[in-house]
């Protein structure tokens, strides 16, 4: 089955201050996240942006995000229910999935989950598991008592099949909920079907929810023996030497220590699963391609690197002067400002294998969120 997504972002911020919307959030606006997290997704047939007036342009910038797939902007109204609405009568996928524009951390096995359930249950919404109290109040008093483990706290995205849903909203027409899961249900009392959901896929309300995201912290390191002539590839630039690198690739150790950086921040294993020595497919490849094949697993993971920093230890040539070529080419690859990219070279101080011109070393540390 094929999905439309639908973005709900015509809201007006008002508990931020400003447009949430627009935030900074490694590197690029929170939209723009959020967009890019359905990217990656195969059943994923179109992403339909819903804003409100004047955020056209700013809409059609983050569309950008959307990869290949189809995408358009309708204008929100002037409610949430309103807003979906307008991006339902937009839609033509049997399914729909309804997603808050200022949730940008759904994973791509959260949105999988979503719509294996659609196709299964014909609903699906993420849930989480409360494990705090919960009570009602009254005049200042806390009262009733509510157990645990039949309350949940409700995510998006949500998915239906399309006809159900517009179904819903007919039948509840002039009526306003806080989400699809409640108007689902006034329509068809078994409910919507719930999945697990993800922690990490909170909703943005404020700017004191930026320090609530969740960081992912890596580091990564790689050793290589020289030797005479040969090819010496440093941040996927050739360096002018007379000595070259020992390896099944072209052995560009500060990549490879990126790489298993950024892999271990993900949660992944390490560039030698990902990539083994053994394969020929492997053999003199530029690691530049490795290190965008990193960042494709990244992607599914809705996984962005904010900072990098890498130490190259060689005792000779001198590499300074490449250094800034060096940060044009991974804020390249990255899609990170240069300014968020630090890059040093130290020797060995004539000691260790680095130190007696033997081998090339690099140390990785990288931030993701």
């Amino acid at each position: 089955m094929k999905f439309d997504v639908i973005i709900a972002a015509a809201g007006n911020s008002e508990r931020a201050g400003g447009n949430k919307l627009k935030f900074d959030l490694g590197g690029m606006p929170l939209l723009h996240r959020t967009v890019a997290a359905f990217s990656a997704v195969e059943r994923v047939e179109s992403i339909i942006l819903c804003v409100k007036a004047g955020d056209e342009d700013f809409a059609a910038e983050a569309l950008r995000c959307a990869g290949d797939k189809k995408s358009q902007i309708v204008l929100g109204g002037s409610t949430r229910s309103e807003t979906v609405l307008n991006g339902l009568k937009a839609a033509s996928a049997a399914g729909v999935l309804i997603h808050d524009g200022a949730r940008p951390y759904p994973d791509s096995e959260l949105i999988n989950s979503v719509m294996d359930s659609v196709e299964s249950y014909r609903s699906g919404v993420p849930v989480l598991q409360l494990s705090d109290s919960v009570r009602t109040i009254s005049d200042g008093r806390l009262i009733g008592e509510f157990p645990r483990e039949s309350l949940v706290a409700v995510q998006t995205p949500q998915g239906y099949l399309l006809e159900e849903l517009l179904t819903a909203y007919a039948a509840t027409s002039g009526k306003e909920f806080t989400d699809e899961s409640a108007r689902y249900a006034a329509v068809f009392p078994e409910g919507a079907h719930a999945v697990p959901g993800n922690a990490r896929n909170l909703k943005i309300t404020s700017h004191g929810d930026f320090a609530s995201l969740q960081s992912k912290i890596g580091v990564g390191y790689d050793i290589h023996r020289l030797m005479p002539f040969g090819k010496l590839m440093i941040c996927g630039i050739e360096i002018a030497a007379d000595i070259g690198v020992l390896a099944h690739s072209d052995g560009d150790v500060a990549l490879h220590a990126l790489i298993d950086a950024l892999l271990s921040a993900a949660g992944e294993s390490d560039i030698g699963t990902h990539f083994p020595d053994n394969d020929p497919r492997y053999d003199g490849i530029d690691s530049s391609i490795l290190l965008t094949k990193t960042m494709e697993i990244l992607q599914k993971k809705n996984l962005r690197p904010t900072s990098v920093s890498i130490i190259i230890r060689l005792q000779s040539p001198k590499i300074g002067d490449y250094i800034p070529v060096m940060k044009v080419k991974l804020s390249s690859v990255l899609g990170i400002p240069m300014e968020n990219i630090g890059i040093s070279a130290k020797t060995g101080e004539g000691m260790d294998s680095v130190g007696k011109g033997l081998a090339i070393a690099a140390e990785a540390a990288v931030l993701l969120v």
